[in-house]
């Protein structure tokens, strides 16, 4: 994600014109807009049906997007995070705060149609975008702050313990959902980890990957400071257990220490030091959002 554009309420439009000698019209032309959408409160904040998923590729189609009921909040999550870049990050997260509070709570359904087929990526990018800007009047601003984060390291002396990557893995395509068998094992997805009675792995991550997958483990966000490049499979010997998941069954001072937020990211340490990288508190930037202004959609 670009630092280089502070204002994300017209990300598309912006980073264009700092670049590029282009009149605001002329940027604007250049992105597509859907030519019918429909934006309806959800009756009773529902959760979705039986076999109906939020944002579910296979309800939408070349030139329609459909998102079953969301909260604006996870809209810009989609939209300005998931979406930022005109591709999807299924790990990237942004704090997100401001707006009024029915921006966390009131869900909304969204049918939007192109009059020409698009990407998903470009559906869900920058054209949700644009039409969470005119529905909702939203304005989003993007900021950089100093905060508190670990960096992931190479320890000093020590020897490194990853492999390079043999990419046996399938990769994600928004367009196509990964298969899923029942009884069987979630496949390995490119870019994701996975925890199994045999450990955790993380297959074909960059470091930058692997960092942000580590976030998930930690009580702040892990920032790649190795200088490692190329993608990698890391093996931890960790149980879902031993990263907050007790088992059913386990007793109550089992669930207790397997749940403690310490106690995970000491064997995640732990694990790391052993393949000769370490994590250590430090300052680094992170990207936030704030909703200057959200308004409630009119009738359709």
């Amino acid at each position: 994600m670009s630092v280089r554009c502070r204002q994300f309420a017209v990300l598309s439009v912006l980073s264009l014109c700092h670049f590029v000698d282009l009149s605001d019209a002329q940027v604007l032309s250049t992105i597509p807009h859907f030519e019918v959408a429909s934006v309806k409160p959800c009756q009773g904040n529902r959760e979705p049906l039986p076999g109906e998923r939020k944002g579910d590729a296979r309800q939408s189609s070349p030139n329609r997007l459909h998102l079953t009921c969301q909260t604006l909040r996870s809209l810009i999550q989609l939209a300005y995070v998931n979406y930022a870049d005109s591709h999807f990050d299924p790990l990237a997260s942004a704090p997100i705060s401001g707006g009024p509070a029915w921006v966390a709570t009131e869900q909304f359904q969204i049918d939007a149609q192109s009059d020409a087929p698009q990407q998903s990526e470009v559906m869900n990018g920058p054209m949700l975008r644009a039409l969470l800007e005119e529905r909702f009047g939203l304005v989003v601003r993007q900021d950089i702050t100093e905060t508190a984060i670990y960096a992931l390291t190479v320890a000093k002396g020590a020897a490194l313990r990853i492999s390079p990557s043999i990419h046996n893995c399938v990769t994600i395509d928004p367009e196509r959902p990964v298969p899923i068998e029942a009884g069987k094992p979630l496949p390995l997805v490119c870019g994701l980890s996975r925890v199994t009675n045999k450990g955790y792995d993380a297959v074909a991550v960059s470091m930058t990957r692997f960092a942000e997958l580590l976030s998930d483990n930690a009580d702040r966000k892990v920032i790649d400071r190795t200088r490692l490049s190329g993608e990698f499979d890391i093996h931890l010997n960790l149980t879902a257990s031993d990263l907050g998941h007790p088992p059913a069954g386990a007793s109550d001072d089992d669930q207790k220490l397997s749940r403690d937020p310490a106690e995970v990211f000491a064997r995640v340490r732990g694990e790391l030091q052993r393949l000769g990288l370490r994590i250590e508190a430090s300052k680094g930037p992170t990207n936030t959002l704030f909703i200057e202004k959200a308004e409630k959609p009119s009738g359709n």
